[in-house]
Order: C-alpha cells, then sequence, then structure tokens
C-alpha cells in the first residue's frame, strides 16, 4: 500500500528510503547489564543456558568457558582429542534438553555437551571422502528436534557455483535433506601446478550480492534475499512466506569501506587432511580476523554495496529474524527486524563498535574489540519491541 502511493507520487529513491524509513520505528540498546571480565583472543560461539550461565568458546584460547553473569567463571574439561575433550571450539548452538552442540574444528567434530556440562555423543564435521565429494556441515543453526543447519555447496567445496542448498541433518538417523536453495557471493578461482602438486586459490569477489538466512528454534528457516530484498521464512513442511519487498538506498564503497573488507576476509576456514597411518585425520582452524595481506589493487570494486552482508541473518528467541544491513565503514550496525509474516516491524541500532553474536532469552549478546584486538563479551536487556 506505500509503495503504490510512493509509485504514483514518483518521488525518487533517496525520497522512497527516506518515507519508509520514517514508518519503520527504530530502536536502541541501552547500557550493558554485564561484562565479561576478560578480553578474549577470539569469540566465534557464545549460547545462553537456561540457569542463566553463558557458555563462550575461544578458538584461540582453545577455551569452552561457561560464565555466570555478575559472578565467577569456569572452563570446561582439558584440550586434546579424547571423547572428553576437544583442540579448537568454534560455534555453539542449542539442543533439546538443556545440550549444546559445539563445533570443535581441530578435531573436525560435532559434539554434544549436555545440560550437566558433561561431553556427550560426536559426529564428524566432513561427511563422504575427498576423492567422491565430501560435504562440510559447518552449523549455522539447530531446531528444537535436534536438527543441525548448514549450507552445502552445490559442487563442492573447490567450486565456485552461485548457489548452494541450506541443508539439514538429524542425528537420530544420519539423513542429510534439502530445506531451500540461496544465492551465494561471486568467486573467483585459480589453479596452477600440475596433477601431483596442484594449487587452488578461491577467494570472493568484494560486495557482491549474496543472500543470507539463520534457522528459528521451531525449524524455521529465515532467508534474506538480495535481489528485491526481502525476508521469506521457509517452513518446515515445505511452505514459504514472503514478505514484502523493502526498497532501500545503496551505500557507496569508499576507500574506508574497501580496507573494512579486506579486514573482513580474516577468520577463513582452513582445512588440513593427513594420513597417519591409521587413517584420514582431518582439522580445521580460523585464520585471525584481519589477518589478510590483500592489497586493494587486487580486486575490482563496485560502486556501492549490496543490501545484506554475509552472514547478516540472527533469529531472536520471539521468533523474529535480525537482519543486518551495509552501512558506511565504522557506523554502529543497522538491523531490520522482522516478524514471522515477513514484515518489517522495527529498525535496530548497536551501540558503536559492537557486534551481534548472540540472543539469550530476554538479553542480546554484543562483543567490542578494542585496539589490541581481544574480543569482550557484553550482555545487554532486549529493547522493547513492537
Amino acid at each position: 500500500m506505500i509503495r503504490v502511493a510512493l509509485s504514483a507520487m514518483t518521488l525518487s529513491p533517496a525520497a522512497v528510503c527516506v518515507a519508509e524509513a520514517q514508518e519503520t520505528p527504530r530502536v536502541s540498546f541501552g547500557m550493558a547489564a554485564s561484562t565479561f571480565e576478560d578480553g578474549l583472543g577470539s569469540m566465534r560461539g557464545v549460547r545462553e543456558l537456561a540457569d542463566g550461565r553463558v557458555l563462550i568458546a575461544d578458538g584461540f584460547g582453545a577455551a569452552v568457558i561457561a560464565w555466570m553473569p555478575g559472578s565467577g567463571a569456569d572452563t570446561l574439561t582439558n584440550t586434546g582429542q579424547g571423547p572428553q575433550e576437544y583442540r579448537t571450539p568454534d560455534g555453539l548452538f542449542p539442543l533439546p534438553d538443556g545440550a549444546s552442540l559445539l563445533v570443535d574444528l581441530g578435531n573436525a567434530r560435532l559434539t554434544r555437551i549436555e545440560a550437566d556440562l558433561s561431553f556427550g555423543e560426536t559426529w564428524p564435521i566432513a561427511q563422504g571422502a575427498p576423492n567422491t565429494g565430501m560435504t562440510m556441515m559447518i552449523p549455522v543453526g539447530t531446531d528444537r528436534q535436534g536438527g543441525i543447519f548448514f549450507q552445502r555447496r552445490l559442487d563442492g567445496m573447490a567450486g565456485t557455483s552461485d548457489s548452494a542448498a541450506v541443508a539439514r541433518f538429524d542425528p537420530a538417523t544420519g539423513e542429510i535433506s534439502e530445506v531451500g536453495r540461496i544465492r551465494l557471493a561471486a568467486q573467483t578461482r585459480v589453479e596452477s601446478g600440475d596433477a601431483n602438486n596442484r594449487s587452488v586459490n578461491i577467494r570472493p569477489v568484494p560486495f557482491s550480492n549474496q543472500d543470507a538466512w539463520n534457522v528459528a528454534w521451531d525449524g524455521r528457516v529465515a532467508v534474506a534475499r538480495a535481489d528485491g530484498y526481502r525476508l521469506e521464512w521457509l517452513d518446515p513442511a515445505g511452505g514459504v512466506t514472503r514478505g514484502p519487498e523493502i526498497p532501500y538506498e545503496p551505500v557507496r564503497v569508499r576507500r574506508a569501506d574497501q580496507d573494512e573488507w579486506l579486514e573482513g576476509l580474516g577468520g577463513g576456514l582452513r582445512v588440513e587432511a593427513a594420513d597417519d597411518g591409521s587413517g584420514m585425520r582431518m582439522s580445521m582452524s580460523r585464520a585471525p580476523s584481519g589477518a589478510s595481506n590483500a592489497d586493494p589493487s587486487d580486486f575490482e570494486w563496485p560502486d556501492v554495496k549490496p543490501v545484506i552482508p554475509a552472514g547478516a541473518v540472527a533469529v531472536d528467541a520471539e521468533g523474529r529474524a535480525w537482519v543486518r544491513r551495509h552501512v558506511p565503514a565504522g557506523e554502529a550496525h543497522l538491523y531490520d527486524v522482522f516478524d514471522a509474516g515477513g514484515q518489517r516491524v522495527a529498525q535496530a541500532e548497536l551501540p558503536a563498535d559492537r557486534r551481534l553474536v548472540a540472543f539469550g532469552a530476554e538479553s542480546a549478546y554484543l562483543v567490542r574489540s578494542d585496539e589490541l584486538g581481544f574480543a569482550w563479551l557484553e550482555k545487554y536487556p532486549m529493547p522493547a519491541l513492537p
């Protein structure tokens, strides 16, 4: 209805954005309620437990920490390859019965942490063999049935296809099913060497259009579509709920934006596989943030950014989808908040220099990085939303 009226008035795209933004309330976060007392080398996973404790995965410190805000913290178990150990903790996700899913990159496995924080069943991250096609299950989210959702490339690990499947792994049966399809960022691929010593270099094209997605606890998948920006919900029964297209004003790409994008190349996944005589052993790790040595002149840059960056979607405890918008480099992160019908109900601005890492039952967990690169976790009350 709003779009028809604006079209009839033949306003410019910029005016459309201003008028449309005025119809959407903007909320912000207040003061942090608690701050974890130590800065960490990385913070890939954060998970609030039912009793108020918070699990934190510090990959570079090789530690899973149980923190009670306002009180102390303990480190879980030991590092290693044993059944009660981990090597490089990464993501953390909820599982049924108060359990948690830990992504252990160093051991290339997914581990169930029970509600009492003991370690349980494990599953390999890599499914299949390198020579016959391998699927990497790097979780994006989980559902209340215990399903593990991940992104599966349609052309293999080293491909450059422009699309991927949103897939669900059922630990109870071992089955993998496809939930939907998404558009990937464009990539370039350069191969060198011969059959005995081949090198493959794949790198993304700066600021290319891509979809983003995440999972609600009830199993619905929220997909932010980059082409004709809108929010779609894919339900477990195969239905699709599409929200209206939302106009936006593109953000111009300047040198500061190029530098920020290049810094984001750090944190990529490294995969190593070796045969130790007893079979193939795989391990994974992440490069430090800001570890890229690339120069802006190595890339071709577009004039404007797409509407959303990679990994832009999060889902809160009420089942609302939060979609991060591209803003000029250095500005506070801005999220569009969508309801179950795909309607945008609010915009939420984060405090300066913070990024969103997780939601709790009534809280949001944000991270700030200091000048030395240490990450500091903060717990905030959720802002009031319509």
